[in-house]
């Protein structure tokens, strides 16, 4: 019979902000939705930036390393991993992440700048002890649900596991990490012969909050250890209490410092007048689903997308035949519609929800070149395509 997935060894080696950084984040939002931290940020908020997206046409973009600057493009669901991956780098840098505002001129904001300074003043103060916090930690383990949520909760106090491993190095005083986001310390370790006599002997309420009796924590245990397992090598009763210093409370205490211009700002975008910054960027499967959508769904016969339609204005315009060529049949318009768009939404490193007339608030997105495109604030209408920016561009037709 094939023995039970045994919990790994507990980590010895010191935990990297690098490698905690996305489940922090992760958990200080999930916290706040809860009421259980103050992040200064709405449930709908936080709530968005876990959403996931399971369409999303670029899967891989989040897997960036976080030792290397943080990648360009449309930011990709979930938005709290690129949320971390910046707060990291600007933790590293000892400055706020910010977009490329040279793209486009805007004027000097002195109540924008203010708010940067004041961004950078809190990363300074805050990231370091994050990272002090992780030099404490002595070993590393990891909790499934329900029992990580009643670690955090105070309701269990004492951690069951078989005596393997690194776990029989574990001592008093000893500063443990739960699934890279919580930090609890050994108050004193209890040795047993079983989990039958571990059970009987502490509080069944303290070691598995909820079961009823002995034996079916005995089976809860068996999910992990097996019985010739546990007979070998013996139980640890790990008793343990939470530090009122968590890493998670000074997350929080990031984020609503930064409240949501900041954190906007480490998604990539930049503000400028009119720039709406509670706002968060659309899916880009959701862009890509309505650029593609037809631009004459009643004409039997036309396939021709809207995003196709709206490159023909511009292809002509570019004296550097940016747009390239489009030519051929509406599959083929199509296509080269997506190459262009394609590009934009991964290579785009000016990202903008602003007011533009008179189409209300506009997700605006532009690569270092200055070209770019726009939609909707919620990215189900595709409005057009953008030329770099110039003066008197409407007077010249946008030709350059």
């Amino acid at each position: 019979m094939e023995s039970p997935p045994s919990p790994s060894s507990p980590g010895v080696s010191k935990p990297q902000l690098k490698d905690c950084i996305e489940e922090l984040v992760k958990f200080t939002l999930l916290s706040s939705i809860r009421g259980k931290l103050n992040t200064g940020l709405s449930n709908d908020y936080c709530a968005n930036l876990l959403k996931d997206d399971p369409s999303n046409p670029c899967p891989t973009q989040n897997n960036e390393n976080l030792t290397t600057e943080v990648s360009e493009g449309v930011p990709s669901y979930p938005l709290y991993k690129r949320l971390a991956s910046s707060l990291y780098q600007s933790i590293s840098s000892g400055a706020l992440c910010v977009g490329h505002n040279e793209i486009i001129p805007v004027q000097e904001d002195n109540l924008l700048k203010q708010k940067v300074d004041e961004w950078n003043k809190l990363i300074v103060e805050k990231g370091p002890v994050l990272l002090t916090l992780l030099t404490k930690v002595d070993f590393e383990l990891h909790v499934q649900e329900p029992f990580f949520s009643q670690l955090s909760d105070g309701l269990k106090t004492i951690e069951g596991r078989c005596a393997v491993g690194h776990y029989n190095r574990i001592k008093s005083g000893d500063i443990l990490l739960l699934n890279k986001c919580m930090m609890l310390q050994v108050q004193d370790i209890h040795q047993y012969a079983s989990f039958h006599e571990m059970l009987e002997a502490e509080s069944l309420a303290k070691v598995l909050p909820g079961v009823e009796n002995i034996e079916e924590g005995v089976q809860i245990y068996r999910n992990f250890y097996s019985e010739e397992k546990e007979r070998l090598n013996g139980v640890l009763a790990i008793c343990i209490e939470k530090p009122t210093s968590q890493l998670y409370n000074f997350m929080a205490s990031i984020l609503l410092g930064l409240s949501y211009g900041g954190v906007q700002r480490l998604l990539g975008f930049v503000q400028t007048m009119g720039t709406s910054s509670e706002s968060l960027p659309p899916p880009p499967s959701v862009l890509l689903s309505s650029f593609l959508l037809p631009h004459n769904p009643n004409v039997k016969g036309s396939t021709l997308t809207d995003g196709a339609r709206a490159l023909a204005k511009h292809v002509n315009r570019s004296s550097s035949s940016y747009w390239g060529t489009l030519c051929g049949s509406d599959s083929e318009k199509n296509r080269v519609a997506v190459d262009v768009v394609s590009c934009l939404l991964n290579r785009c490193c000016w990202l903008n929800m602003h007011t533009v007339p008179p189409h209300g608030v506009v997700f605006e997105i532009r690569i270092k070149d200055g070209y770019g495109a726009r939609w909707s604030a919620d990215g189900t209408k595709f409005i057009g395509f953008l030329e770099p920016y110039m003066a008197d561009g409407h007077s010249k037709g946008w030709k350059h």
